[in-house]
């Protein structure tokens, strides 16, 4: 993902001046997006991850930030609870090593395997269309099933998704261009409400609440709590 890195990182070098990048579905349009989409949290955002943070009741809450970006989320769930924990899975080494850097004491990771499986988390994040992130719908079913086996009983997850193609679930192919980059092509999942609740409650959780996201559309955050096994 070195095109999107790129981009990013000279966002945050120039913040007085908009960086955009080309994201294209294969086969179809080109979307110019903004960076400054990525750089600050939503007002929704914000009140959601400290619910998720306030239900844990704990000091040092542990927090799993996957697709981490540059961090914003679990920057501000540190900044909510400073002794927070945070793990964060990014795909691209600089802006790991930024949230590293801006987050003392994070730990990074490449990918979502490589999360080891007995790590135990209260609160994760799959943010900014997020569930895209496992890819097939397949993928994302076992994604879920393995996220839900590192939540603790009682612990939240926020996810991020929505779905402007036919049918609950659809898996696009993407690139994304910037600066004479190509990132990809990879594969991006999207899913309706309706798909997402009943996956996650396949895999043991409860939804607290689906938020309509402020960036349009049919996107929303999902808040869901894993109930305690009987």
């Amino acid at each position: 993902m070195n095109a999107f890195a790129q981009s990013m990182l000279d966002q945050l070098a120039n913040p007085g001046t908009p960086v955009d990048f080309t994201l294209r579905i294969v086969g179809g349009p080109r979307m110019s997006c903004s960076c400054g989409d990525f750089m600050t949290l939503r007002s929704e955002e914000k009140t959601l991850i400290r619910s998720c943070l306030g239900t844990t009741k704990k000091e040092e809450p542990r927090v799993l930030d996957i697709g981490g970006g540059i961090g914003r989320h679990s920057a501000f769930a540190r900044e909510t609870s400073p002794d927070a924990i945070v793990s964060i899975v990014e795909i691209n080494q600089r802006l790991r090593e930024y949230c590293q850097a801006a987050i003392l004491g994070a730990v990074g990771y490449i990918q979502f395997g490589d999360v080891p499986d007995d790590a135990r988390f209260d609160v994760a994040f799959l943010m900014g269309n997020g569930l895209g992130i496992f890819g097939s719908e397949d993928a994302t079913r076992q994604g879920l099933r393995r996220l839900a086996r590192l939540i603790v009983d009682g612990g939240c997850v926020l996810i991020e998704a929505g779905n402007f193609n036919r049918g609950d679930f659809s898996a696009v192919e993407h690139t994304i261009e910037y600066g004479g980059d190509v990132d990809g092509p990879f594969t991006w999942g999207y899913a309706t409400r309706q798909w997402l609740e009943i996956e996650l409650r396949a895999a043991g959780f409860e939804i607290d609440s689906f938020t309509p996201s402020s960036v349009g559309g049919p996107f929303f955050i999902c808040h869901a709590t894993k109930r305690p096994k009987v």
